[in-house]
């Protein structure tokens, strides 16, 4: 019973019924054609002439595929036509159904299909026959009537005969929609009333004789060249609407395996393939893995050897191009290939445009066409570029991705991609877990680069990262934050403090064992801090919390430390005064004073340091050392700095216009460098002054420079190229400028105060000038400007004079003043000995 209901049962019980239908009409039909026709034809060379315009009409069609079917339309109206005008019924039935055996035996349509096509055909031309010869009664005439009878004839049986192939579609893949429906009888009217068209004018030209059977000559060449540009241009215009649509189908995706599904799925409908794969290999000698979509819409992935064993093929279709294989094939290992994957033929297309080795492949080619041809190899390749260049897209957004939320001397993730696992672990508290970081800064670091080099430092830090992934659980998280600084986030512990000490002892252990780098010894301990998330808290106060329990420890000479909120005692007065700052950046309360700085060389003060003041309405004027740290510790720092910025640039902005022609410098913490942003703002608040980039001096310190110079060093590079002056400032008080020096874009040196006030003292003075003298040398030799600070007496100021400093800046000059004073005392007087020192200016 199931057999019976089996879809190949059902459509050779409709294949019976067509051909019933066909030869009880057939047996009924009336023995004379329409009309008479011209007299002198042979009617054995009239049937072989109608013979073979069937049998070229049919080869020649244009395909509507649907699923595993397809609905052609043809000019077969044409030769149905004439022969219903000029032709005996039967012998017209003999002739289509001959010349339709012959054409689909030669495209080796599979057994089911020939014969549903036979019988489809014998009753089509039956019905054409019976309705036409109802319709137009005896002896209708070449006029416009019988053609208007003859178009009805035909597009009634054209639409009976689509509905009989949308019921063999039904039984074979399932119901039809709408759109598919319409694709396949909409395209037919046209077609009809084109061929009835066409048949008149034949019959008309027919009847005139000689010059009349030339002219159908002439037209009938016309019509067969307009109708093959027909076929190309319907080929072309529907490959260019699957490709747009195969595109669309790439973007949002995701992943290379998102990307590669949905196209695939595309892929396999375009190219009418029973199953398509793509098989990728990162590198060379790696295992491939192959990507398969089914008729079904299954998606499979496979690597491994399973995939190995068919990449042999598919690399000699990488290195030579595209492969069309059928078992016909004269090469045993095509043919063998086709053997082992059962499959009749394939396409072999390499995907030449990605950065990985690829290949893509269509096996078994379904709907009417018996096998994949040249042009579905054509087709191929085009989608196996658009694929490509998804694939190699997706890949490069994958590697920004990671590039952007991952480290790239040790590859853990960053701050940025630990933030936002720690914000998802904090949402998912509730469920009887909760979650804790371990926040740890490594001991002694700074001896191992200071003694062995960055690069000794940066393979410890390597060494360090792995050590910590091999003592966590794979759903935790290791990260570095930066310079020596580690963190681990555990999620989802039942008993966090526990677990977070765990893993606290687990580290420390693992950090004293010994580690040869570049032949050297080298040990290492940690500062740990941990904090336990508590619930309904920010994931910015739980990082503050591991960060408070760590300098805690270190404090303390602790190796661990658990935050409890009694090392928070003691902050009260620093929380009050950051809201305090808060306040003060949002109304405008901070207040810059500039402190002169004198060009030896000219004589005169050419440019002055901006230097912030804070008048607190309780405590009263604050120096920097009050705020500033408390702004670095808690990020305020970047705002603190745009405000700065912002202020000193309008006011240079004000000299300039005055007549004053003064650049001004800006200090920048150790946050403001590691801002990969900063360059945007900086180059935004020049603009917005109306002032020429050198007209500012930004000065960093070596401490943070040193800090992490593979992402400062870059956000440095941005600002030089700008055009602001970059200027190393407190320079000879760190331990690691000397080797970085040279890649820095600096163009000032200024030489730390403590050096410059041990020239005036006399223990110092000899090992002071000493320094001195060569850090000048040093600036010299990479073409540095000098700048000297802390001078506070014209003796200091003739000594810094004679090494061959540039400039010199301090109280002898003068002190920090208010920006009217600046434009009260004018030009700065010119500094020569003979007019003796420059007067003091008053304190602010």
């Amino acid at each position: 019973m199931r057999r019976l209901r089996s879809p190949t049962a059902l459509t050779l019980a409709l294949t019976t019924a067509l051909a019933v239908a066909g030869l009880a009409l057939t047996t009924r039909l009336s023995p004379r054609p329409l009309l008479d026709g011209p007299s002198g034809w042979p009617l054995l060379a009239v049937l072989l002439a109608l013979t073979a315009a069937f049998f070229v009409s049919e080869l020649a069609q244009a395909l509507v595929e649907i699923r595993r079917q397809a609905y052609a339309f043809s000019l077969s109206g044409i030769p149905l036509l004439l022969g219903l005008l000029y032709v005996p019924p039967h012998h017209l039935v003999i002739a289509r159904v001959v010349a339709t055996i012959a054409a689909f035996g030669m495209q080796r349509a599979p057994a089911v299909k020939f014969a549903y096509n036979t019988a489809a055909y014998l009753l089509d031309t039956a019905l054409v026959v019976t309705l036409a010869h109802l319709l137009t009664g005896e002896d209708p005439g070449l006029t416009l009537h019988t053609a208007l009878l003859c178009y009805v004839s035909l597009a009634v049986v054209d639409v009976l005969m689509g509905c009989f192939v949308m019921v063999a579609i039904l039984i074979n893949q399932g119901p039809l929609n709408r759109q598919e429906v319409v694709e396949a009888l909409l395209p037919g009217a046209g077609f009809v009333v084109f061929s009835t068209l066409l048949g008149f004018i034949a019959a008309v030209l027919l009847s005139n004789g000689a010059l009349g059977v030339a002219l159908l000559v002439a037209f009938t060449l016309v019509t067969a060249v307009i109708y093959r540009g027909y076929l190309v241009l319907r080929s072309r215009h529907q490959s260019l609407v699957l490709v747009q649509e195969f595109i669309e189908q790439g973007e949002g995706a995701g992943s290379v395996e998102e990307v590669a599904q949905r196209l695939l799925a595309h892929v396999r409908s375009l190219v009418r393939a029973t199953r398509v794969e793509l098989t990728l290999q990162d590198a060379e000698g790696a295992p491939p893995t192959c990507i398969s979509v089914d008729e079904a819409g299954s998606v499979t992935v496979q690597t491994g050897d399973a995939v190995a064993k068919q990449w042999p093929v598919l690399h000699a279709a990488h290195d030579g191009g595209a492969l069309l294989l059928e078992q016909r094939s004269s090469t045993p290992g095509q043919r063998r290939w086709l053997t082992e994957r059962g499959v009749p033929d394939a396409l072999v297309v390499p995907l030449t445009r990605s950065d990985t080795r690829g290949v893509l492949v269509a096996l078994d080619r379904l709907g009417d066409m018996p096998s994949f041809t040249t042009d579905d190899l054509s087709l191929l390749q085009a989608l196996a570029g658009h694929l490509a260049v998804a694939v190699r897209s997706r890949r490069l957004l994958q590697r920004l991705r990671h590039e952007a939320t991952h480290d790239a001397l040790t590859g853990l993730p960053n701050r940025e991609l630990l933030t936002e696992h720690l914000r998802a672990a904090l949402q998912r508290e509730g469920t009887g877990t909760s979650a804790a970081i371990v926040l740890l800064d490594l001991n002694r670091f700074k001896e191992v680069n200071d003694a062995l080099g960055h690069d000794v430092g940066d393979h410890l830090l390597q060494v360090v990262a792995r050590v910590l992934e091999g003592t966590v659980r794979p759903e935790a998280t290791v990260a570095r934050l930066g310079g020596d600084e580690f963190a681990i986030l555990l999620p989802d512990c039942a008993e966090p403090e526990a677990d977070a000490r765990a893993v606290a002892a687990r580290v420390e252990r693992a950090l004293r064992s010994p580690v040869d780098l570049a032949g050297v010894t080298v040990s290492t301990g940690a500062s740990i801090g941990i904090a336990v998330a508590a619930p309904g808290q920010r994931h910015t106060e739980v990082l503050r919390h591991a960060d408070t329990a760590m300098y805690a420890g270190k404090n303390a000479g602790t190796s661990v430390m658990v935050y409890t909120p009694s090392l928070d005692r003691g902050r009260a007065e620093r929380l009050a005064l950051l809201a305090d700052l808060h306040v003060a950046l949002e109304q405008d309360e901070l207040q810059l004073r500039y402190q002169p700085k004198l060009d030896l060389s000219r004589g005169a003060v050419t440019s002055v340091e901006a230097l912030v003041r804070w008048a607190h309405p309780a405590l009263g004027p604050l120096t920097p050392d009050a705020f500033v740290p408390l702004a670095e510790s808690t990020g305020l720092i970047e705002q603190l700095t745009r405000v700065v910025l912002s202020q000193a640039l309008q006011q240079c902005r004000a000299w300039q216009d005055a007549g004053l022609d003064l650049a001004v410098a800006v200090n920048l913490s150790a946050r403001n460098v590691n801002d990969v942003t900063l360059p945007e703002h900086v180059a935004g608040a020049v603009v917005e002054a109306g002032l020429p980039a050198h007209k500012l001096i930004l000065e960093i310190t070596e401490s943070s420079v040193m800090g992490d110079p593979e992402r400062t060093v870059p956000v440095l590079e941005r600002l030089a190229a700008i055009g602001v002056t970059l200027s190393l400032d407190d320079f000879g008080t760190g331990h690691s400028s000397l080797s970085y020096l040279q890649r820095l874009p600096v163009r000032e040196l200024k030489i730390d105060r403590s050096f410059v006030r041990g020239l005036s003292l006399p223990r110092e003075a000899q090992a002071s000038a000493i320094l001195v003298r060569s850090i000048i040398g040093l600036a010299r030799s990479l073409d540095l400007r000098i700048v000297a600070e802390g001078v506070e007496s014209a003796e200091t100021l003739d000594q810094l004079r004679d090494y061959g400093c540039d400039v010199i800046q301090g109280y002898y000059v003068g002190r920090p003043l208010r920006a009217e004073d600046i434009e009260a005392a004018g030009p700065f007087p010119v500094l020569t000995r003979e007019r003796g020192p420059v007067p003091r200016r008053p304190a602010d």
